[in-house]
């Protein structure tokens, strides 16, 4: 039979060893990391099209390189249903260091409806693969009732 001390002792002990347990598992401090290639320059131009094949083209400074930020596509239908047709790729030059990005979307979907979003964010910047180089990103021609818009956030710097 349990008395009120036999409780208290064995709470007592249940808390004895939920501790140990805890200092057992303590971890020694971790070390402080700094990310490599972070930037403190975030993008401060845009650059946006919404015409069919067009080239958004982003001209760093002489000398500096461009560094994109984030990249915002919309694929979005008018007032008619875009009718499914042939995918629409969004293509890029001098960026990407030998793999080229490029973003690919479905032609067909409902009246007034935009899909897919691609919503891109490169927190330390993707940068152009030569210095003074132009960075271009060229849009598909668009399907019937269908607009694309594509907006960059960039930054020109060393």
């Amino acid at each position: 039979m349990f008395t009120y001390r036999t409780l208290i002792v064995f709470l007592l002990a249940l808390m004895a060893i939920g501790s140990a347990v805890a200092v057992a598992q303590q971890n020694a401090p971790g070390t402080p990391v700094t990310l490599t290639g972070a930037r403190g320059d975030p993008a401060n131009t845009i650059s946006t099209s919404t015409t069919s094949a067009a080239t958004l083209t982003l001209t760093p400074t002489v000398g500096e390189y461009v560094y994109v930020y984030h990249v915002h596509i919309t694929n979005c239908a008018g007032a008619s249903a875009v009718t499914a047709a042939a995918v629409t790729t969004v293509t890029t030059t001098a960026i990407g260091g030998g793999t080229t990005p490029v973003w690919t979307l479905g032609s067909g979907t409902t009246a007034g409806a935009c899909q897919p979003v691609i919503n891109d964010v490169y927190a330390s910047g993707l940068k152009s693969n030569t210095s003074g180089t132009a960075v271009t990103f060229v849009l598909p021609t668009f399907a019937t009732n269908q607009t694309l818009r594509v907006q960059v956030a960039w930054r020109s710097a060393p």
